[in-house]
Formats: C-alpha cells, sequence, structure tokens
C-alpha cells in the first residue's frame, strides 16, 4: 500500500499497477523447470521499447532506468537509461544497483518456507511461538502475515505522512523497531485475522525477526547464504546506507514546489523498513531470482505449490482487492490473488506472477510469465511520480518488453 503526500514517496509500498483485473490464470500449481538456454539476441530486437525507455528520460519524467528481460534463462535485453547520478552524471549501466523496496517480500516469504521444510517451524504457527510479546502475537499465524490476511495493519501509514519520514531517518535495533512497530501501527489491527487481506509492512518486518529467530543469524546473511548465492544473485543484498557499492545508483524524488524538476529523496535508514523492504539488487539479478526460484531450484515442488496458490480467507473466499486511492469511485471490486510476496495477475491473456516495491528514491516492478520462460524488471531512481499517467508510461516500457519477449519466442 503505498503512502504518499505530496513531499513524500511511496514507501515499500504495493503493487503499482492501474487498472488491472487479475485474471483467473494465475499460477497455482508446480511450474515446470526451465528449458536449456537460448542465445542472447541483440538489444536492437526490442526498438519499440528503447523507444518508450528514452523518451522517459528526455521528458525528464525519471532520472535512469534499468531493465532487462530473461527468457529461457537467456538474458534478452539488458540496458540502462539515463543516468545513476545526476550530480556527477553517471550513466545507468545493466550492473546499477538500486533499492528495491517490497521486491524484498518474496525472499522473506522464500526463507520461511526453506524453515519450514527443515521441520523449523510450520506456516499455521501463531507469531506467539517466536516473538511472544508482541500484542496478540498468538492470533495470527506466520501464513496469514505472509499473505497479508493477518488483519495488521502497516507501521509505514502514519498521521500526519511526514512522521514516518522522520522517524525512518535514524538507525534501528531489532528490539528498537519491534517496540516502535507495537506502538506505532495505527490500527494495530485493520481487522480481525483471517477475514480481509490488508497490505502490512509490519507483517513482514516481524516475519524477518522470525527468520533470525529460528536460523540464529540475521535474516541478510540468511538470504544470502539460502538464496541469493544459490540463484547466483552476486550484486543484491540487504542494503547498508554505510556500504560502499560498486554502481550504486542515486534516489531522486518530484520536487513538489518545482514541476518538472527533482531533488536528491528524502534519507532513510535501512534498519527502519527492515525485511518488508530493504534490499537492493540489479535488473538481471532479479530476472535470476525468478528463474531460480520458478525453475525449482530453490524449494521443493510441493513447497513451490503452496507459495504459487492465492490465499483464502477463514471463509474459504479470496479476499477483495482494496480500491487504489487514486481508482475511480465506480472501480469494481475484485478478488486479490496474492500468494507468498507475490501478486497473480493476466496480461494479454497470459498469466503472470510479480511484486512491484517503492522506497524513498527508487520504483521497482518485477514480472514473470512463467509458462513461456519469461521476465521482465524494470528499476527507476525516482519516487513521488505524483500521477497515474507517469506511472503507466514506466509501466508501457515493461509491457512492450514483454510483448517483445513473447513475440520472439
Amino acid at each position: 500500500m503505498s503512502h504518499t503526500t505530496p513531499s513524500a514517496p511511496p514507501l515499500m509500498g504495493r503493487r503499482q499497477v492501474l487498472g488491472l483485473a487479475l485474471g483467473a490464470t494465475a499460477a497455482t500449481a508446480v511450474l515446470p523447470a526451465a528449458a536449456a538456454p537460448r542465445a542472447a539476441v541483440s538489444a536492437s530486437t526490442m526498438p519499440e521499447v528503447d523507444v518508450l525507455a528514452d523518451a522517459l528520460i528526455t521528458e525528464h519524467i525519471v532520472p535512469g532506468l534499468s531493465l532487462a528481460v530473461m527468457r529461457d534463462g537467456a538474458i534478452l535485453h539488458a540496458r540502462g537509461y539515463g543516468r545513476a547520478n545526476l550530480e556527477t552524471d553517471t550513466p545507468v549501466v545493466p550492473e546499477s544497483v538500486f533499492r528495491v523496496g517490497s521486491v524484498s517480500k518474496q525472499f522473506i516469504a522464500t526463507a520461511i518456507a526453506l524453515l519450514q521444510e527443515e521441520g523449523k517451524l510450520d506456516f499455521d504457527d501463531r507469531l506467539s511461538r517466536f516473538l511472544p510479546l508482541f500484542p496478540r502475537a498468538g492470533d495470527i499465524t506466520l501464513r496469514q502475515m505472509i499473505t497479508h490476511t493477518s488483519g495488521l495493519g502497516s507501521y509505514t501509514e502514519t498521521t500526519p505522512p511526514t512522521r514516518f519520514l522522520s522517524a525512518a531517518r535514524r538507525d534501528y535495533g531489532d528490539a528498537e523497531l519491534l517496540a516502535y512497530m507495537a506502538s506505532e501501527t495505527a490500527p494495530l489491527f485493520k481487522s480481525d485475522p483471517g477475514t480481509a487481506w490488508a497490505y502490512s509492512n509490519t507483517a513482514y518486518v516481524l516475519l524477518g525477526l522470525v527468520v533470525q529467530v529460528v536460523s540464529g543469524e540475521p535474516y541478510g546473511a540468511f538470504l544470502k547464504r539460502r538464496l541469493f548465492d544459490r540463484a547466483g544473485m552476486a550484486q543484491t543484498a540487504v542494503d547498508d546506507s554505510g556500504e560502499v557499492v560498486p554502481h550504486r545508483a542515486s534516489g531522486y524524488t518530484l520536487d513538489p514546489a518545482r514541476p518538472g524538476e527533482i531533488r536528491n529523496a528524502s534519507h532513510i535508514s535501512m534498519t527502519f523498513p527492515g525485511a518488508a523492504g530493504a534490499m537492493r539488487s540489479t535488473a538481471t539479478d532479479l530476472c535470476r531470482w525468478h528463474a531460480a526460484l520458478l525453475g525449482g531450484r530453490i524449494v521443493k515442488p510441493g513447497t513451490l505449490r503452496v507459495m504459487l496458490t492465492p490465499a483464502l480467507l477463514a471463509n474459504g473466499k479470496l479476499p477483495d482487492d482494496p480500491p487504489r486511492p487514486d481508482a475511480p469511485k465506480d472501480a469494481p471490486v475484485l478478488p486479490m490473488k496474492y500468494g507468498f510476496g507475490l501478486f497473480f495477475g493476466e496480461f494479454d491473456g497470459r498469466g503472470y506472477v510479480e511484486h512491484d516495491g517503492g522506497i524513498n528514491g527508487f520504483i521497482s516492478h518485477f514480472r514473470s510469465f512463467w509458462p513461456q520462460r519469461v521476465t521482465v524488471a524494470a528499476l527507476v531512481n525516482t519516487d513521488g511520480l505524483d500521477t497515474p499517467a507517469k506511472r503507466e508510461r514506466i509501466q508501457a516500457v515493461r509491457d512492450a518488453a514483454v510483448r517483445a519477449a513473447l513475440a520472439a519466442a
């Protein structure tokens, strides 16, 4: 759920897709392993993508964009557009590293799944088994937290919204962040557990702490050892602002007082978003991740089937999809199809899995059409895209890349 004000960027937000009908072709079964890699083709096979992406830069909608397209395990297109840093005039390249916000959630969900496979926890365990001091921890399960059906609110939604920006500037230890969420998530519960779908960054920070309690190591170290290294994601990590990161992209925000101009994004300590959105990555690394996860190289087939099954409420029905704040008043209420850190939908008659993200200075789009073995990741280094039209321009680049990759199959 985006956290937006004229002076605040979307922070660790849910997907930023407008007017999308979530189709009935969501992946609900084990996906077959990837086919043998094909030879990559020249970026010139995607001229429409280049035109659309270049226009984002020349029209000053975003400072920079990194785009990667993978099919059958091979990168078809990996290009940078615009600038990773405006002050040094550094261009975006395929190796440019961006913060990815809520794309992080599927990695935490997978970490919980691995621990379940090892018998160290169960998806239906109560949170109280691991974090007994958190309010009402005995009322919610890990599965509900993973699928946003726990009823928990989100500590990133504050009144006034600028309160979040102020709180996010300093570093937090685990105990301090836990106490902050317990006191500042307002309301702590938006609904009774299992009765509705509500996007909760609080739930995912708590899940990261569960990973630490069960594994006995920081969740970032667990993710590196069990996920990033296995998927070949050499440029991906839980971010730390103090680290010197080669090819790190700088984050920007639109200046509300001067339309068309941008400023450096508000500082955020990456200890504050925690497991809900603290990762950094590249577009090509994200493509490698879905090749590994959906290709069956991370979790067992039965576990993957659970992860790729849309969650049901306690009444056995799919939850409703809450409309975006800027959706038309007569927008239809659609079913929400969300699994373990992944949304399910349909585009041009083909089912996909996806998760987008937003955090200070950055927006990410990440989608896979796995029956066709196609994945597209688009990362931009700005937030505060203040109109649906601007957001749709980024989505148009992604959609053009999808169509080009599918046509080349």
